[in-house]
């Protein structure tokens, strides 16, 4: 019988936080849309801030942009993965969604099989229709920041060219700002929190940019003072591959954080994950 730990939400068997700070090693903008828009600012293009005008990185931003790089990470492994957006999931993908609402409404395990065999990784994870994640991002509050503003060629989303009004005022967060991070796993298997880390990995090396205007060399961040916590079991399912524990581990910089954490990546990389079915 198939261990359905990591996706059945009723029974919280182990809690993995991964938290520290997120240091912007180039301008940063997560952009606001008309609802930040400031009349006493100069700026026409103004970044996301909170209640108190201070800027902020969403939950929702972080857990957009560890999706959409473990998606770029599992398909360069030739792993079925969907993109979450639109209709592109894979209970969609598989036309299993009608069988597992069937099983939501009168046999849970059921619903679980369906779930456990026909989608891919991410969504475990990061969840999709109907279906929370296994994981949770805090938004990112600042430390310490500046910001500024640049001027810069508008283009048309249209025509993909120099738009009629060609400047406009762009409101960043300054290079050197710093961010809380922090995300809390439920019932991850080692493997999870492996591919977890290594796409926090591919952001800290400058794979994965943060926010808008990356073609401009915007959103370029590292983490640093990492923190791992990682309370309950230590293996979960019967595909996962033990790891030792290491959730002692305390504050580290990056770098000694992503090289610590190496058995967990080393899981990832070599787990034979035996979903979503073809």
């Amino acid at each position: 019988m198939v261990n359905y730990s990591f996706i059945n939400k009723s029974v919280i068997k182990r809690t993995t936080i991964i938290e520290g700070i997120v240091e912007t090693q180039s301008p940063l903008r997560i952009g606001g849309g008309r609802e930040s828009f400031d009349p006493a600012s100069i700026a026409r293009d103004s970044i996301l801030k909170d209640a108190e005008g201070k800027p902020v990185i969403p939950g929702s931003s972080w857990k957009g942009i560890f999706r959409s790089t473990g998606e770029r990470i599992l398909r360069l492994r030739n792993m079925v993965v969907c993109s979450g957006i639109g209709k592109d999931y894979c209970l969609n993908n598989n036309e299993m969604e009608r069988e597992f609402e069937r099983g939501l409404r009168g046999n849970i395990n059921e619903a679980l099989r369906v779930f456990w065999d026909y989608t891919c990784l991410n969504c475990k994870v990061f969840g999709t229709m109907s279906v929370i994640g296994a994981v949770r991002f805090l938004d990112s509050l600042p430390i310490s920041y500046s910001l500024n503003t640049r001027s810069m060629i508008a283009i048309s989303r249209s025509e993909g060219a120099v738009a009629r009004r060609a400047l406009v005022t762009v409101e960043y967060v300054e290079t050197g700002s710093k961010f809380s991070f922090k995300m809390i796993g439920y019932n991850l298997p080692n493997y999870a929190i492996g591919y977890l880390v290594t796409i926090m990995k591919n952001i800290h090396d400058g794979f994965t940019q943060v926010g808008g205007h990356k073609s401009r060399g915007f959103g370029f961040v590292r983490f640093g003072k990492v923190k791992f916590t990682d309370v309950g079991e230590k293996k979960i399912g019967d595909e996962d591959i033990a790891v030792k524990d290491m959730s002692g581990l305390e504050e580290e910089d990056g770098n000694k954080f992503f090289e610590k954490m190496k058995p967990f990546m080393e899981v990832f990389n070599s787990a034979k994950i035996p979903y979503p079915k073809k």
